[in-house]
């Protein structure tokens, strides 16, 4: 499989509510602890604006295929494919 076509999280910003559940699930899971600042993705939202913007850091390693983040974003704002 190219690189190209490997699957990875996508993070939607316009469904994302920023409650930072995916961020607890990933800390959680690799971690032990719900420690945002552990996780393997990052979200912030602009408290003026509601804004949001996420990201995938480079240490993801997608759980395996079964990204704990998905399984618990309780919007539906992150995808894999």
């Amino acid at each position: 499989m190219k690189s190209k076509d490997r699957k990875r999280i996508r993070i939607n910003a316009e469904r994302c509510m920023g409650c930072m559940t995916c961020l607890n699930a990933c800390s959680f899971f690799h971690e032990g602890e719900c420690n945002p600042s552990k996780a393997r993705l990052t979200i912030y939202m602009d408290p003026f604006t509601g804004d949001v913007e996420g990201s995938v850091l480079a240490s993801c390693d997608e759980c395996g295929g079964m990204p704990e983040c998905i399984r618990w974003c309780p919007v539906g704002a992150l995808k894999y494919s």
